[in-house]
């Protein structure tokens, strides 16, 4: 995140958004990285968002809406099948990458005047590997949530078995233009944010999640998704091609919790 300010660091926009989640802190991490949801919990938000997308299109001039509104409609217009292009990478001890999704690099003139200001600061070479960087989210296990495109971090505090407090905080890229800021800060908000349909949706499906896990309705949770397809290197399981909605961060998550109850190294 701080490589991606031209000014190298980065600071804290007060204030954070705090969540008191009414399940096991496990299903927010698991939810976390779960390419196969957003399109199907999320739909109603995605397509209504879409609509107003399209209309404020007919009406603008260049016949383009604010990227804002593109935040949202992508959970209706980026498919099952479109995630299932997208890979997960899993480490050793629990932690967790999803490459990128939302095409992050418009050519509109707040993004260009950004990449003007940061090849600038870095020379030519070093901004492309910078904004290169095929990363949306990662995980570091069992703690923390960052997506460093969105300049967000989100740190999971476990209050008891079925309450987890998530602390969701934004950063400012220091040196960066404004309109750059205002765009993260519209995430932060419309997706985010404790107010958001799409924190609705995900809230409510983890209190059911725990209210199934508490009953007896069965003693095991499948996370088979893809199972077998895996490909590791080096003790990184990467999902196989068309595989994106693999659940193979959940069984990494899992191994590394069983690890760390057992206290095996």
């Amino acid at each position: 995140m701080c490589d991606r300010a031209p000014g190298g660091e980065v600071e804290i926009v007060p204030n954070c958004f705090r969540v008191i989640q009414r399940s096991n802190w496990k299903i927010f991490l698991e939810n976390q990285l779960d390419a196969l949801h957003p399109s199907v919990t999320h739909q109603s938000t995605g397509r209504a968002a879409h609509e107003v997308e399209k209309e404020i299109a007919k009406r603008t001039r260049k016949g383009e809406a604010p990227l804002s509104y593109h935040m949202l409609s992508a959970f209706a217009t980026v498919t099952i099948d479109k995630w299932d292009n997208f890979q997960t990478l899993n480490y050793p001890h629990g932690h967790c990458i999803l490459t990128g999704y939302m095409g992050l690099r418009p050519q509109d003139p707040d993004t260009l005047a950004y990449d003007k200001v940061m090849i600038k600061a870095y020379g030519q070479k070093r901004f492309e590997e910078i904004v290169g960087v095929n990363i949306h989210h990662v995980l570091i296990y069992p703690g923390l949530s960052v997506q460093s495109p969105l300049q967000q971090l989100r740190a999971v505090r476990p209050l008891g078995v079925d309450r987890t407090l998530t602390e969701i905080w934004h950063f400012r890229l220091k040196g960066a233009p404004e309109a750059i800021y205002r765009r993260s800060l519209a995430y932060y908000n419309l997706v985010n944010s404790p107010a958001t349909l799409v924190n609705a949706d995900d809230l409510e499906n983890f209190w059911k999640c725990h209210q199934g896990l508490s009953s007896d309705g069965g003693d095991w949770v499948s996370f088979a998704r893809h199972l077998g397809r895996d490909i590791e290197k080096n003790g990184v399981v990467e999902t196989a091609p068309n595989c994106g909605t693999s659940e193979a961060p959940m069984r990494n998550q899992m191994k590394a919790w069983a690890r760390y109850m057992t206290a095996e190294k």
